[in-house]
Order: structure tokens, then sequence, then C-alpha cells
């Protein structure tokens, strides 16, 4: 029964086919990692986490309202595995039918009966990575389909019954045009998804993506190309009938991404894995990293929890901006203060004033937002609420 608690779920899987040159999640080839027996041991691990987490004051009787199974690809393993820790999810926490319960997808990862399986297991929202639609781009990113393989995918969650699509799509790649990305929003616009997500490129220290840009093999994201690809998006998109309602994420009416949105009203969550992070009562953690050690300290059980923090009202407040305003909505103060216990001007008037300055902030009727034609240099805006 729920106690009143609210707290979104998400679930990390961290394993995948083969590691993308561009990655840096906490993930690793199945093979490498132990194949499906270290997969199964890890399984085993997440629901002994699941129940130590369930039963404490922090989360008991806890109402789920968004599930989310990330990875990583879930989607690597058995269709029943995952609708076992779904299904061990409900008799844990009050997860009510109306729940978005979202799974994330590669092709060639999954097939009609294999999304079937998971749709019946309570699976609403499907999200695949799809990347490009460009068989060059696809290439250079190290993915594991090719463009055929993507368009066979979303025909089969579409066969299944999937009604809740998200295409997640890459831009600012080295060596692709912008013909290229354009092709690619047409061709994912064809296939008629409920949602898109489309994010630049980022180069992150310690990939073979930065390893091959610092030799010069691979020439680093252009920055003004990628700003007219991101304005692209929007137009094609938008366009098309959907809402630009976050800086990377479009969707058709109401099919917003309800998980992400509360991420963004920096609303407390739980996270489930090697590496996941959680965020309660002022408080936040992340796991231990390693899926291998992770699954050790609980199958002795013990919580394995990496490292630990109490935020203070500045930071809850900087992190609450930061989040808030990605929204095309952006923040209304009263709400802001109501909820961090600390009005943003008391912390941040200075750098409020000078953004409103600049024209990368706007105030209006007690709202603060960031201007559509700023988007693509909200980090700069974003980064001065980072604590």
């Amino acid at each position: 029964m729920s106690t009143g608690l609210e707290t979104s779920l998400y679930l990390h899987f961290p394993f995948c086919l083969r590691k993308c040159p561009y990655c840096d999640f906490a993930s690793e080839p199945l093979d490498e990692a132990g194949g499906l027996a270290a997969a199964r041991r890890y399984l085993d691990a997440l629901a002994i986490e699941l129940d130590l987490r369930a039963a404490t004051d922090e989360f008991r009787g806890a109402s789920v309202p968004t599930l989310y199974l990330g990875g990583g690809t879930p989607t690597v393993l058995p269709a029943d595995w995952l609708a076992e820790i779904i299904s061990r999810i409900k008799q844990r926490f009050a997860l009510s039918p109306e729940a978005e319960i979202t799974v994330e997808a590669n092709p060639g990862t999954v097939d009609e009966e294999k999304i079937a399986a998971l749709l019946a297991a309570g699976v609403n929202r499907v999200s695949l990575g799809v990347q490009s639609f460009s068989d060059a781009v696809l290439r250079a990113l190290g993915r594991i389909h090719n463009a055929a393989e993507a368009e066979a995918a979303v025909q089969a969650a579409r066969a299944a019954g999937c009604a809740n699509l998200n295409l997640d799509l890459i831009y600012g790649i080295p060596n692709q045009s912008l013909e290229e990305w354009r092709e690619t929003l047409q061709r994912a616009l064809d296939l008629q998804p409920e949602h898109v997500a489309t994010y630049a490129l980022s180069v992150e220290p310690g990939t073979p993506l930065a390893a091959d840009v610092e030799t010069g093999r691979l020439p680093a994201p252009d920055d003004d190309l990628s700003a007219d690809m991101y304005a692209a998006s929007g137009e094609l998109l938008c366009g098309a009938g959907y809402s630009h309602y976050e800086i990377s994420n479009f969707a058709r009416p109401g099919r917003e991404s309800q998980h992400n949105r509360r991420y963004w009203a920096n609303a407390e969550y739980l996270g489930l894995g090697a590496s996941a992070h959680c965020y309660r009562g002022g408080l936040r953690w992340n796991n231990l990293p390693s899926q291998g050690v992770y699954t050790v300290w609980l199958e002795r059980g013990r919580l394995p929890v990496a490292r630990a923090e109490a935020l203070s009202q500045r930071q809850r407040l900087g992190e609450t901006l930061m989040l808030g305003l990605r929204r095309a909505e952006g923040v209304n103060e009263e709400e802001v203060a109501n909820l961090c216990g600390i009005a943003p001007r008391e912390a941040f008037s200075e750098e409020i004033d000078r953004l409103c300055s600049q024209g990368l902030l706007i105030a209006a009727a007690g709202d603060l937002r960031v201007p559509r034609e700023k988007w693509f240099i909200s980090n700069e805006v974003l980064a001065q609420f980072v604590p």
C-alpha cells in the first residue's frame, strides 16, 4: 500500500553487444563481462538491492509514477529476465497501471516477439537507439546495426503493439554533412514515432573517439555545423507537428517523456544497479560502477554505495534551476522557492541579472526561461547555476 511517498525508479543494465567508440557510460560488452551467466548473477544482485531499498524508511511503500530500464542495452538480456524484475518491482512498490514504463533498446537486439513479451510485462514505452539512418554514419559511430535494420526494429515494435516509441538520434558526428542529418530526420519522421530525442555528439575523455580526435584521425565536431543541424532539427520536427518541449527532445502532444520530465523538475528518484544514482530527502548517492564488484557486494548483503552527500539549500536550488531551465517553459520562481526553501534571487541574483542583460535568460511574470534562439548555447546559461 502506498504511504504517500513518491519516487521515480531507474534500473541500470550495464551490458551491450559492442561498446561504441563515443560511449563513456558504465557498460561493457556482454561477452567480455562473462556472458549470460554473469548477467544472471547481476540480475539476482539487482533484485537483492531492490528488496533492501524497498524495506528502508526512505522508500517503503513508495508510489512509483515512472520506471525506466536503461543501460547499456537492457534488451541484450532475455525478455523474461526483464519481465521478472518488473514483476518484482510491482510486488515491492505501488506501481500503478498508469505508470510510464520505458525500456531502452537497440536495433539488432529486439524483434517482434521480444517486444511483445516486454509489453505483456507492463512496458508501455520503447526508446530505440537508432542514432542515424545513414549507413556511413552508423559505421563511423561503431553501431551494430544499419539503417535497414533500424527501420525493421521500428516495424517490429509497431507489429508487437508498441504505441509509444522514442527514437534517439545523434548529430555533429565527424564527417557527417548537414544533408545527411536532414535525411536522417526525414526518415525518422516517415516512421512516425511519438517522440524524438536529438543529441549533439560529445567527445568524452578516455573514449576511443576522443583518442581519434586527439591524434587527428578524425576531425573534432564543428560547432557551427552542429548549430545548423540543431536548427534543422527544430525546423523539420516542429514543422511536422512535434513540440520542442525540452532542449533536446520533441514529442507529439501528450507523448512527452514523463520520466525525464521528473528529472528536469528535480523530483526524487531511486536508481538501482551498478553506477546508478539516487536522490531522496536532500541526500544524493551513487552505486559502485563495476558490475562485478556491485554484484559481489550485494551477494554479501551490502548496499553498494560508492559516494553520498547531503545537498545544501544552494546546491539544491542550483540543480533545480539548471535542470528546469532545459524545459521550454523554464521555471517558476515561486515554485522553485517553495521546493528548495530559498528563492532563486536570494542565491543567484547577480547571475540572473547578468544573463537577462545578455539576452540569454528571460524573466517575465515570475518565470525564468532560456529564449528558444539561445537553446543551442544553453550550457552557457545552465553552467551559471552549477553549485
